[in-house]
Order: C-alpha cells, then structure tokens, then sequence
C-alpha cells in the first residue's frame, strides 16, 4: 500500500440533471483509487446513460494548473494528472508551476499537462539560494535574485572586502535580470529549454501510473 498526500479537490456537477432542475454532485479529493472514482461518479454526482455530461464546477487548491484547463476535463484524466503530479520533488512541482506562468496559457489538455509534469528535470529553473535566506523568505523576487546573482559571480565577496556593501542595491540589481528571466517567489526560469506536450502516449502516460493503482491518501 502506497500513502500518497492530496493534490486538489474537485466539484464535479451533472449538467444533465441541472438541467432537469437538480444539482447532483459533491466534493472529492484527488488522487483515489479507480473503485474510488467509479464509485463517484455513480453515487454522487448521479453519471448514468441519459446523465453522462459533468463539469468540474469547482476546484480547491488547483495550483500550478489553470482552471480552464480542468473544467471539462474528465474525472480519471484528472485523477492520472493528480498522480503523475504527486510524484514530483517540491523543486520539480516549483519548475511546472514557473513553466505554466512563464507561458501563461489557460487551456491545456490533461494529457499535456500531464507530459509537462513528466519533463520537470528539463525545465530551467533554478531556485535562489544565498546565505541567510532562511531570514530573507519573504523578501522580493528581485532581492532574492540579485543576492543569488552576487554570491554566484564573486561580486558579493567583491563588495564585503572594499566595505561598500551596504551601499550597493541588491534589489535593483536583481530587478536588472528580471527582462531575461522570470522571476518567482522561490527561484527563477531561464527560457532556454524545450517541453514537448506531446512527447509521452496515453499508453505511456498510464504505464508510468500503474504502479500507483494500490494507494491511500494522506489527508
């Protein structure tokens, strides 16, 4: 048995019966189970022959993946995503959510948010390490990169030995690679890389999955 942490959650509604006059649907945390998501889809929001349409009407915590993206989607093309993306390193979720930004399209198909996700390590993005940044979290984007920036090419040790250290604006220097580079709270994006949004099959896609068939999440 494989524990795995919630992704998001999801409110899927039946247009069918909404359009009768009745909201059938309710709340589910992914990823689940195949039995899990059946049963869904039968006993809560009511999918039948004459019933088959839904929408995801609602979604909490739907970060990096934009909305548009997941209302028409399906139940099970989200749960593989909520899979696939559960498997990810905390750096590698950092790069697919500086990707997304970085391209700031609405409208994807699962299965190419789903390639996105399975091509993380090739994503450039770097995340801002400088020594007392555990003290610096919440400072600007721009700040954190022009101190990382600092350390990286000597110019901060450059600075501390001629005493001029304070005088000099990390932020502003920071800012000045912001036109080359996307800057976000926790690293940064070099777009010098390729993502193909069609590089893994859905036979591929449910091959890297199946190992993921027994599991229970960790709420």
């Amino acid at each position: 048995m494989i524990i795995i942490q919630k992704v998001f959650s999801i409110f899927a509604q039946n247009l069918a019966y909404y359009n009768e006059g009745s909201i059938e649907g309710g709340w589910l945390d992914l990823p689940q189970s195949s039995k899990v998501i059946d049963d869904y889809l039968k006993n809560v929001v009511k999918v039948d022959n004459t019933h088959e349409e839904y929408e995801i009407a609602d979604v909490e915590n739907p970060t990096p993946f934009p909305y548009a993206s997941i209302q028409w989607s399906t139940v099970e093309n989200l749960n593989k995503l909520a899979i696939i993306f559960n498997k990810l390193s905390e750096y590698q979720r950092e790069a697919v959510k500086a990707h997304l930004i970085y391209c700031g399209e609405e409208h994807y198909a699962i299965s190419e948010l789903i390639n996105i996700c399975l091509q993380a390590d090739n994503i450039s993005y770097y995340q801002y390490h400088f020594e007392g940044l555990e003290h610096n979290k919440n400072c600007s984007s721009e700040l954190k990169m022009g101190y990382t920036i600092a350390e990286e090419n000597g110019l901060y040790n450059q600075l501390e030995n001629q005493g001029i250290i304070n005088f000099f604006d990390f932020e502003k220097y920071g800012e000045s690679f912001g036109y080359d580079y996307e800057l976000l709270d926790n690293g940064y994006l070099i777009s010098d890389y390729d993502i193909d949004l069609q590089l893994y099959s859905e036979e591929e896609i449910n091959e890297a999955i199946k190992e993921m068939e027994d599991f229970e999440i960790e709420i």
